[in-house]
């Protein structure tokens, strides 16, 4: 028998659920009547279409919101630890039917949040709408500078990028959709089968049944609430895709406004030209520089490889107990030398890219070129050729992009493991410096990779520009009139620019005794005008300065310093006055520099300390000739002939070819060893060893007559020869000898020479010349025992007898 308030609460959860259900279906049905009998028809009056749609919105939103607070009541109402279930509902039922409300609130908020996104997109479509149909010209009257033109047609393509990113949301919603509704139709099935055992079941079961059929039939209700929103959200994709074509058919026309206003004149051309040629000197730079690193880095690979090999050869000889030792420095060989060839590897690839950048920046510098000739010669025939070769790059830039994101994703892929292998470092992998070395190989060869595409990038961006904007005047040929128009305003415009005023100067003045202000403006053609006489000046200057030096070192030889010092004075002071006739020149007042003398007493305190020490030096240089032009040096182990001493640096032409430059200051601060300061003579020794019973007298002479009989030794001082010492092996003689005109004659050579004829002397005499020996001596104080056994008693245990038995042998020892 059943419970009576068990029956009780079973009648009202069911009256409640049936309640809420019947609201819930009413409200959802009429919802997706609403969706379904929208108008989508365009009616006359436009402001009545506007207010009926957004009216639409305003009811959907209202119908939502209701349907929301009465499934958040029912909600709310529950327990909050999942207890109240019926006596009827399974746990994973009730369960399931909480979960299913929570699932109808969050379709309901979701479908607010598209019903108030799809009403201001709708506002924002109807506003761009009525924008475009009053816009007809921009505020400000043309020609348009190449860039804005420029940034017009990348907003076009970043809208029509919008627009296709828009058209694959909704076909994904779309199918969204289709999916949604099966699933809702298969749960109207459901509920349809429910029903039916509803009404068939026996009186003992109707409870039961009932629960199931309110659980499946608000699973319903969430099915209802689900195509809703995605057909709220599809009905959203479909106004933003509106909005999207409205935008850019308003981005049309303004292109098609600015770029038929707005030609390539000659100043955009040459600035984009200029720009490009300083960025292809600093890439030309930038492939000088990694030439000469992968040389080092070559230099360095083949220096370990060698190493590495030498290693190997002299590990084979070694004992098992140093060969371990061995083992260990063979592999921080080989570790060394992977690490190189990877540096190595990855050089010769940034060189390649680096030549790749500049062949880009070339095609951007043809690009300009082709463009400018185009829009001032815009005949059909010029317009299709450039369209074709406009094409024909467009197709290689897209090969290059190709090739260079497989190149940047398998860098990237390098320096990810490298990277991941460093956070994790293990003995075995070696030595974790070498690992740093490789990851900073690898993210410089990434970063190079990423500069390429966003260079590849901007040049795709540029061609279609280019493209876009050929094709549009392809269709309208005829723009003499406005051609002509754009090279009148562009005169006017430089003519602005030129007398454009910078700041402005005081210039004050006393007149029997009064002080008058005159404020003079400095402008941009002023400043032009300034460098372009500073320009010419330096030039003459260094004319002047280079022939003058020239011809008197010619006529005065042995007095360069004081020459150069001369002339460098004289260039000083000409730059000075150089600057005040250009100042005075163009009527700027000295008191310029007063604008300015704060920021320039700064920067010299600061930053140009290190400029004006060498400076100086290099006048102290000039005037006291510690060092000379010619002179041969040794600073701090760089030895060389000094060629030239500027005003920051001096060049020091080292004997294996390689100029040093090395700053003025360091002869001051630093010692400095002058081999040529007071003379040019220079003292050589040659030290060789002989064998031990030699005529020492004789070797002696032997050694004297081969300097003497030298025609680059001095005889004064003579010649002097030593028994210098009783070495190991050999009788140690040693020859000193004075040679001259060093800045010409090569003592090395000589040297060698004296070595040569010794070699010779002593051949003839019979001289040898000693080297490392040994002598090993056998001492024994007993015979050494010797004997014979025969093959059949050699067993171990005699073995054992021989290698333990009284007569064993003595020792061998050596002396």
């Amino acid at each position: 028998m059943n419970d009576p308030i068990s029956t009780k609460r079973r009648i009202f959860n069911q009256s409640s659920i049936q309640g809420l259900l019947s609201q819930l279906k009413m409200s959802s049905r009429f919802v997706v009547l609403l969706i379904i009998l929208m108008p989508m028809t365009v009616l006359a009056d436009d402001t009545e279409v506007k207010e009926k749609a957004l009216d639409s919105i305003d009811e959907r939103i209202t119908a939502v919101q209701s349907r929301r607070v009465q499934v958040q009541n029912r909600l709310s109402a529950l327990p909050g630890d999942g207890s109240g279930a019926p006596p009827e509902a399974e746990a994973d039922e009730w369960a399931e039917y909480r979960r299913v409300l929570n699932l109808i609130v969050n379709s309901y908020d979701s479908h607010l949040d598209a019903l108030n996104k799809l009403k201001t997109v709708r506002v924002a479509r109807q506003d761009i709408e009525a924008k475009s149909k009053a816009w007809l010209n921009f505020a400000e009257p043309g020609p348009y500078t190449i860039d804005f033109v420029d940034d017009l047609w990348n907003q076009l393509r970043a809208k029509e990028r919008e627009l296709e990113t828009v058209r694959i949301e909704q076909a994904l919603y779309d199918n969204l959709l289709e999916s949604r509704r099966d699933s809702f139709k298969n749960s109207e099935q459901a509920l349809r089968k429910a029903q039916e055992q509803l009404d068939k079941a026996e009186s003992a079961s109707v409870n039961r049944l009932q629960w199931k059929q309110d659980l499946v039939e608000m699973q319903n209700v969430h099915e209802q609430a689900r195509v809703a929103l995605l057909d709220t959200e599809n009905e959203l994709r479909n106004e933003i895709v509106r909005l999207r074509d409205t935008e850019k058919e308003l981005l049309q026309r303004q292109v098609r406004v600015a770029s038929s206003a707005s030609p390539l004149t000659d100043q955009d051309r040459d600035a984009k030209l200029a720009a490009l040629t300083q960025r292809q000197q600093e890439v030309g730079k930038e492939i000088q520089k990694a030439i000469e690193i992968g040389r080092i880095l070559d230099e360095q690979w083949r220096q370990t490889r060698d190493r590495l090999q030498e290693a190997q050869t002299f590990s084979s000889s070694l004992l098992p107990e140093a060969a371990e030792q061995q083992q260990k420095k063979l592999e921080l060989l080989q570790n060394e030398l992977k690490t190189q060839m990877i540096e190595s590897e990855v050089s010769s690839s940034i060189i390649k890219l680096l030549r790749l950048l500049d062949r880009i920046l070339l095609a951007h510098r043809h690009i300009w070129e082709l463009r400018y000739q185009v829009e001032n010669n815009p005949d059909l025939k010029t317009l299709e050729d450039a369209l074709a070769q406009i094409e024909h790059g467009y197709d290689q830039i897209k090969l290059w992009r190709k090739f260079l994101l497989s190149g940047l994703d398998a860098a990237r892929r390098r320096l990810d493991n490298q990277e991941k292998k460093l956070i994790d470092w293990k003995p075995e992998f070696g030595d974790r410096e070498l690992g740093e070395r490789e990851r900073l190989a690898f993210w410089r060869h990434d970063g190079m990779y990423r500069r390429l595409v966003a260079e590849a990038d901007n040049l795709e961006s540029t061609l279609l520009s280019f493209k876009q904007s050929m094709e549009m005047r392809y269709k309208n040929a005829t723009v003499s009139d406005r051609v002509t128009k754009v090279y009148k305003n562009a005169g006017d415009v430089a003519v602005l620019i030129w007398d454009f005023e910078l700041f402005t100067v005081e210039d004050k003045i006393v007149v029997e005794g009064r002080e008058i202000i005159n404020r003079r403006s400095v402008t941009v053609g002023k400043i032009v005008r300034i460098l372009f006489i500073l320009a010419f000046g330096l030039w003459l200057i260094g004319k002047i300065s280079d022939r003058g030096l020239q011809s008197l070192s010619n006529r005065l030889p042995g007095h360069e310093s004081a020459i150069l010092l001369g002339f460098r004075l004289f260039t000083l002071i000409a730059v000075i006055a150089i600057l005040v006739f250009a100042l005075v020149r163009v009527h700027i007042p000295l008191t310029v520099f007063t604008f300015f003398g704060g920021a320039l007493a700064i920067g010299v305190g600061f930053g140009a300390q290190n400029i004006i020490s060498n400076f100086i030096s290099g006048l102290i240089l000039l005037v006291e000739q510690p060092v000379k032009l010619g002179d041969i040096v040794d600073v701090e182990g760089i030895s060389g002939k000094i060629t030239h001493i500027g005003g920051r640096c001096c060049q020091v032409h080292r004997f294996d070819g390689i100029d040093m430059l090395i700053p003025n200051s360091s002869f001051l601060d630093k010692s400095v060893t002058n081999w040529t300061l007071s003379d040019q003579s220079i003292r050589c020794t040659v030290t060789v060893g002989v064998a031990y019973g030699s005529p020492v007298r004789d070797a002696l002479q032997l050694l004297e007559q081969a300097a003497v009989e030298h025609g680059l030794v001095l005889n004064a001082p003579a010649p002097e020869v030593y028994l210098e010492g009783f070495g190991d092996n050999t009788l140690n003689l040693t020859l000193d000898f004075w040679v001259g005109n060093l800045k010409q004659i090569n003592r090395r050579r000589i040297m060698s020479d004296i070595r040569h004829r010794i070699v010779n002397l002593f051949g003839e005499r019979g001289i040898e010349i000693a080297f490392p020996q040994r002598d090993v001596h056998v001492d024994s104080k007993n015979p050494i025992k010797v004997e014979f056994v025969s093959a059949e008693i050699e067993t171990p245990l005699n073995l054992k007898g021989l290698s333990t038995g009284r007569n064993e042998p003595e020792s061998i020892g050596s002396a």
